[in-house]
């Protein structure tokens, strides 16, 4: 009867014993052990089986084709080196080194041999031998300790197995109750051998220390070196166990999609890639088939790309796939995308939660003198939104750069062209640091998302035809003469004399002036930055024009009501105070850009433009769903404006100046529309991009003035400015920041609620006051849409104060969150602290 020998058989006799094997048989055996053989045994077996080392070279391809894991284990193995280096040290030269010496030469080692200390240490050193045998016996014990020691010490140690030579009395000196190996472990030995004077013992010793020892050592540094192969290579992979649960992702899928690696683990990768017929996939790779086809990836900017993926089944046991390794073809991505994170890196990373810097109070104004690292150019560049344009661009002038000066001249010609074209549609780049939650998709969604996307879903009921309609409210009579002392109580002036403070207590102004802070706020900000002298108004005008514009607030909306007017008329007027738009700015810019703020959402519904839509308001009829409040705002405010001469603040400017003035008014209130958000961002950053010097150090040292001085990029920067101006509550001190974030998610509720009353499609149906998280929704918008922009605000303008809130309050969001603070009355409990308290 035919025997296989077990594997201790042959390592025990060195050959095989059985020679009924046939030679079909011993080839199809041989192939599962071909690799842990070392090379002196194989040779060995073969002469014995009548074979030569050639013929099992074909069996060991096939072996290596049987599937993933076969090929794993050839890899593994076949990277362990074919000559072991052995250092063996002894005081003199005896048997017992001669036959340690002559068996390691037999099994095809190569043998070094040092006699003291310094010696051992100086071979190691040259040739960091994988096996040490040190002499221990008798009276060299501690001699071979300071041996161990030393080479344990040297800096090319990694690893090596160090064997003690010790006699068989060795392990009955000491007391029974005594495991006398751990001494020699403690000292740094990995292992004992008994000295023995039979050479084939000593041989088998020998391959027992390489299997046991060496071979899984070596395994593991060849693991570790497919491991980074793999991390580093340019397809993105994840390896998935059978439930589809994400065990490993490489670096490019973190550049590509966003996701960390502590993000990915435990997921289902079903949360983030799909695919049209899945259950296709699982019949496939349930017989061990591979599978290729497109997959749609998510990103964490919730982006969908779409990349050729093959799903390959892998077993670690014989009966069904353990885990299926995701390869997918994104070399043409990474080639051609700006990766989401620096995770690490640069100099400046994007904001984010991994890598915000918390900042005390006293570090808000002392960080302007940390050599404004924030203002370099590159910061620029690190921020997560680019368009297709962009990217063009880059080409083209690299393009440039390499080609002869008459080529390079119509490049630049190209340039200039894509430049002046409306291409600027831009996306988010991938690797946000967003969050999973529906709050936060409901809110960016609604906030970015075309009304035209609701016109299939409306009501065209009377209930909500008749919704926000606008009623135009005249001016108080008395409101005209009632303002002589505008400024009001000494309290009221003492706020108003920080009316250019980032800290300004405008809740306060809004308590003291009984909710009408625009009118006195306005007039204050105006006369600083003169109006009614560059207007040629009096300055009773300029009092009733505010005065007609506060009063056509809603006072009922929770947010879009005068506080916010003023809170966004004081924003700007604090950003006017740059050096950098006052080089920028005309007279007449600042004043467009003062009453722009003011008006920009005047008679505000409470309710969005999408709302308006779906309910098939007047609004969203009269200016055919496109822009619907922005446009009834600016809109408005003119209509006001020229109604009666008591209040018309732009009766005595000639008909050029009132036509440049009205368009700069108009384009800066439209540029409030969130839909277009990203679009006049790209452009900002595009045009801000133009430097000097690329050997300029600062951004400001390097910015190209010219370019930012052209008409187009002026009108640009207004845009910014009055952007964000209208979202900078994440930016302000933390009271003032919660306290906006409770009034627009109250504001929210109170739409969803009427949506669900009238049975209205609801635009962001997360935004229930029962069940949404207002810390989440606040981490989403900062991470969507307030970061960026306001990075990029500070590069330009260089005022750190925003960044350093921002920051945080972005911490403090989290924190809160992490406690469970989530409901409208986990945010006022909150702000029942004395800290957090708002007059």
């Amino acid at each position: 009867m035919n025997r296989q020998p077990t594997l201790p058989v042959l390592f025990v006799c060195g050959e095989i014993e059985d020679n009924n094997i046939d030679k079909k048989e011993s080839q199809t055996w041989y192939s599962g052990i071909f690799n842990i053989m070392c090379w002196h045994v194989r040779k060995k077996w073969c002469a014995k089986n009548r074979m030569q080392l050639a013929e099992l070279t074909p069996q060991l391809v096939t072996y290596s084709r049987k599937g993933p894991q076969d090929f794993c284990n050839y890899l593994l193995t076949a990277s362990i080196p074919s000559i072991v280096k052995v250092l063996l040290v002894f005081r003199k030269d005896d048997q017992q080194m001669d036959i340690l010496a002559t068996a390691a030469r037999r099994l095809g080692w190569s043998v070094s041999v040092a006699k003291n200390l310094e010696k051992a240490v100086e071979l190691f050193q040259n040739r960091a031998h994988e096996l040490v045998i040190i002499d221990r016996r008798g009276h060299h014990a501690d001699e071979g300790d300071a041996i161990c020691r030393a080479i344990i010490s040297s800096p090319v140690y990694h690893n090596s197995t160090i064997i003690a030579l010790v006699k068989k009395s060795y392990f009955m000196l000491d007391e029974k109750d005594d495991i006398v190996a751990l001494n020699l472990l403690e000292k740094g030995f990995s292992r004992a051998l008994l000295e023995c004077s039979h050479e084939g013992i000593i041989i088998n010793e020998l391959v027992g220390i390489y299997t046991s020892s060496l071979l899984p050592r070596t395994q593991l540094s060849a693991a570790h070196a497919l491991y980074l192969a793999l991390d580093r290579c340019r397809d993105m992979v994840h390896v998935t166990n059978d439930k589809n649960i994400i065990q490993f992702q490489n670096k490019i899928s973190e550049k590509l999609l966003g996701y960390k690696t502590e993000e990915m683990m435990g997921r289902n990768l079903s949360e983030i890639i799909y695919y049209e017929n899945f259950p296709l996939i699982k019949q496939q790779l349930s017989k061990g088939r591979e599978f290729e086809g497109n997959m749609n990836c998510r990103r964490k900017n919730n982006q969908m790309i779409t990349i050729n993926c093959r799903i390959i089944p892998f077993c670690t046991t014989l009966k069904k796939p353990t885990h299926y390794i995701y390869v997918y073809d994104t070399t043409y991505l990474s080639d051609n995308s700006a990766p989401i994170s620096p995770v690490g890196g640069p100099s400046h990373t994007p904001f984010r939660p991994s890598v915000l810097n918390t900042r005390k109070p006293s570090d808000v104004r002392s960080s302007i003198s940390e050599g404004r690292r924030r203002s370099s150019l590159q910061k620029l560049h690190t921020l997560q939104l680019e368009a297709p344009i962009t990217k063009v661009i880059t080409l083209l002038s690299n393009a440039a750069a390499d080609t002869n000066s008459e080529t390079a001249a119509q490049i630049d010609k190209a340039i200039n062209i894509l430049k002046t074209t409306e291409l600027y549609v831009p996306h988010l780049k991938e690797d946000r640091a967003t969050y999973s939650d529906p709050v936060v998709t409901d809110l960016v969604g609604a906030l970015l998302a075309s009304p035209r996307a609701a016109w299939e879903s409306r009501r065209s009921s009377t209930d909500s035809a008749k919704l926000s309609t606008v009623k135009v409210i005249p001016s108080p009579a008395n409101s005209r003469v009632q303002m002589k002392n505008f400024r009001g109580p000494q309290e009221i002036a003492e706020i108003l004399d920080k009316s250019l403070d980032w800290n300004f207590e405008i809740f306060k102004l809004e308590m003291l002036t009984e909710k009408r802070p625009l009118v006195f706020l306005g007039l204050t900000i105006m006369n600083l930055y003169q109006v009614p002298a560059k207007l040629n108004c009096d300055e009773k005008t300029l009092q009733n024009w505010l005065a007609i514009i506060e009063h056509n607030y809603n006072s009922d909306n929770s947010y879009h009501n005068s506080t916010h007017a003023a809170d966004v008329l004081q924003a700007t007027a604090r950003f006017m105070q740059s050096e950098r738009l006052k080089e920028i700015l005309e007279p007449l810019d600042e004043v467009a850009a003062l009453i722009a703020a003011a008006a920009h959402d005047i008679d505000h519904p409470g309710r969005s433009s999408q709302f308006l839509c779906n309910a098939n308001n007047r609004l969203a009829i009269l200016y055919n769903d496109l822009s619907v409040l922005e446009s009834h705002h600016a809109a408005l405010t003119f209509k006001l404006s020229l109604s009666d001469d008591n209040v018309n603040i732009f009766k005595n400017l000639d008909q050029d100046a009132y036509k440049q003035l009205r368009q700069n008014v108009i384009d800066m209130i439209l540029a409030t529309e969130m839909t277009k958000h990203f679009e006049h961002l790209a452009k900002f950053m595009n045009f801000c991009s133009t430097r000097i010097n690329d050997e300029q150090e600062t951004y400001s040292d390097s910015l190209d003035m010219s370019v930012v001085l052209q008409p187009d990029n002026v009108i640009l920067v207004k845009r910014m400015m009055i952007k964000c101006a209208d979202v900078s509550n994440p930016t302000r001190p933390l009271k003032c920041c919660v306290e906006w974030a409770r009034r627009i998610a109250e504001e929210y509720f109170s739409q969803t609620d009427e949506e669900k009353k009238l049975k209205m499609p609801v635009v962001m149906p997360m935004f229930d006051r029962m069940t949404c998280s207002i810390p989440k929704s606040q981490i989403g918008f900062v991470d969507y849409i307030i970061n960026d922009m306001i990075e990029a605000w500070d590069v330009f303008i260089d005022m750190p104060e925003m960044v350093g809130y921002m920051r945080r309050n972005y911490d403090k969001w989290k924190k809160y969150n992490e406690q469970g603070i989530s409901t409208l009355q986990d945010v006022e409990k909150l702000q029942q602290h004395p800290d957090m308290q708002i007059p």
